[in-house]
């Protein structure tokens, strides 16, 4: 029995030694690891300094004879906790990585790994029973026995074992900076050979064409069903003054896992910037436990509402930003990366009342959200450019007359036949605007006399830019666009070309817009 104590004490000793050793010497990764498990970031601090040491004490405390016992006993409850952390994660179908030992060894949690800890908790327990009056054979009475030069043999190969641990260790550091290394020169060869090639070479890794909404268009509204009961509205979600990322997701869709497993990460790290909401298809019964399992606060079923669809979101994973006014923020992204990419800029570009962080406080009451878009000249927020135009009565409008409400401004040519398959579309919207609807102004090319015979047909006002200059200030010189202004006199949308673009940043739900030829 006793050389089964020690054995048992040898083992559990090698274990704890290694891993505490190989944490110290990756105590960033160790901090993660336990942020990773689900401890708050103010105590994975100390704990990730401290729990190193405490298992090399607990291993060294496991070989005398006098602490064998209380080092089984430290050791069974930080196995048992261990365990205990790792089927919990499991049980809610996270794997985060165990860095159980540091950079010497490091993979995602699985059940053969909690079998393996109930294997160690095994040996220590039977220490803890059996060993309590005798833990059985020192691991040092053989050195008593032990003649000066082979103490010395000995003391040589503890330091050539040390150092071999220490050369092993840098040459894993050598190797990795190496591959980052190489990484970093491939891309700047890349970058070169593009530059001087001829003709000019596309990445692979290119965005595909953008979807969704324009930005700066009103989001189509809904009241979902909760999955914890109720009903949830994007009113309520926007309440806290906070943008909203709306992730599109499906019980089916094995790509949304890695999205579902970042929820509640995103969630706490991005509290004070952000709300985020799953949109989930399909019934209550398929989404009830898989999704609980995430945590998410806030989890809302689709059903047959079709929102998805109102927000061009076509596919899963897939995500959205929807700005504290209640605006478009961010084009549709697909994917992980996309999507966590979206997540990081949203928190980084906007501060907790949803103003863009270099802009000032208390320079416009009305959160906005600067987010760049390849379809305009201009940025969103940045003031409109200043112009003076008069109207079809010889009155002065000037950029400045516009503030006090949000205004969409359409580039008109009464002579355009795109504008002329959108008059009764526009008609339809001035007897009936939607909630927040903009106001409409039309800076119209083209002879005074047909601008005037246009501006009898709609109620909207009418300015007269023959020359078509200040369109082109804009960023454009098609028929028909538009671009909204918000009630500061800022860019709040891109300038939009085509009828369903220029309805959405009306405020019509684009599902309800049949696209026309041509248009």
């Amino acid at each position: 029995m006793d050389i089964a104590l020690l054995m048992a004490r040898l083992i559990l000793a090698f274990v704890f030694g290694t891993a505490g050793t190989a944490k110290a010497a990756d105590l960033a990764g160790t901090r993660k690891g336990l942020i990773d498990f689900g401890v708050p970031k103010k105590l994975a601090v100390p704990l990730g300094y401290g729990l190193p040491f405490f298992e090399i004490l607990v291993g060294v405390a496991l070989l005398p004879r006098n602490t064998a016992w209380l080092g089984a006993t430290v050791g069974l409850a930080l196995l048992s906790a261990f365990a205990g952390a790792i089927a919990i994660n499991l049980a809610r179908g996270r794997a985060p990585d165990c860095n159980c030992f540091g950079q010497l060894h490091s993979k995602p949690v699985s059940w053969s790994l909690f079998a393996r800890d109930l294997l160690l908790i095994a040996f220590a327990a039977t220490i803890v029973v059996l060993g309590k009056n005798d833990s059985g054979t020192s691991a040092f009475d053989w050195l008593t026995n032990l003649k000066a030069g082979e103490v010395a043999t000995l003391a040589l190969s503890g330091v050539a074992c040390g150092l071999l641990a220490v050369s092993i260790v840098c040459l894993r550091r050598v190797i990795s900076q190496q591959s980052s290394l190489t990484a970093t020169i491939a891309a700047m060869k890349k970058v070169i050979d593009e530059d001087y090639a001829e003709p000019p070479v596309e990445r692979a890794e290119a965005a595909g064409p953008l979807h969704g909404l324009p930005i700066g268009a009103a989001a189509p509204s809904f009241s979902l069903a909760s999955i914890r009961g109720g009903q949830i509205t994007l009113d309520g979600l926007l309440a806290p003054r906070k943008p909203v990322l709306l992730i599109f997701v499906s019980p089916n869709c094995a790509p949304c896992e890695s999205v579902l497993q970042s929820v509640e990460t995103w969630e706490r790290d991005y509290r004070k910037d952000l709300t985020v909401a799953l949109l989930a298809k399909g019934s209550l019964s398929e989404n009830a436990d898989r999704m609980a399992r995430y945590r998410a606060s806030h989890v809302l079923l689709q059903g047959v509402s079709g929102i998805a669809d109102e927000y061009d979101a076509k596919w899963t994973p897939a995500a959205v930003l929807v700005g504290p006014s209640a605006r478009i923020a961010s084009q549709v992204t697909y994917g992980f990366e996309q999507i966590e990419a979206l997540v990081s800029r949203s928190s980084r570009d906007l501060d907790v009342s949803g103003l863009p962080k270099t802009q000032a406080k208390g320079a416009s009451p009305e959160p906005q959200i600067i987010v760049g878009t390849p379809q305009s000249l201009m940025k969103l927020g940045q003031r409109v450019p200043d112009f003076s135009l008069q109207d079809v009565d010889g009155n002065p409008v000037g950029s400045n007359d516009l503030r006090g409400r949000d205004t969409l401004l359409i580039f008109w040519d009464p002579k355009c036949p795109f504008c002329r398959a959108m008059e009764e579309d526009i008609r339809i919207w001035e007897q009936n605007p939607p909630k927040r609807a903009p106001q409409l102004v039309f800076i119209s090319s083209g002879d005074l006399e047909d601008i005037k015979a246009d501006s009898t047909r709609f109620k909207a006002r009418f300015l007269c830019d023959s020359e078509f200059a200040v369109a082109l200030q804009f960023g454009t010189n098609l028929t028909p666009s538009a671009v909204l202004i918000d009630r500061d006199g800022r860019i709040a949308s891109g300038t939009e070309g085509g009828r369903p673009n220029i309805l959405t940043l009306a405020g019509i739900n684009p599902a309800a817009v049949p696209a026309a030829a041509g248009v």
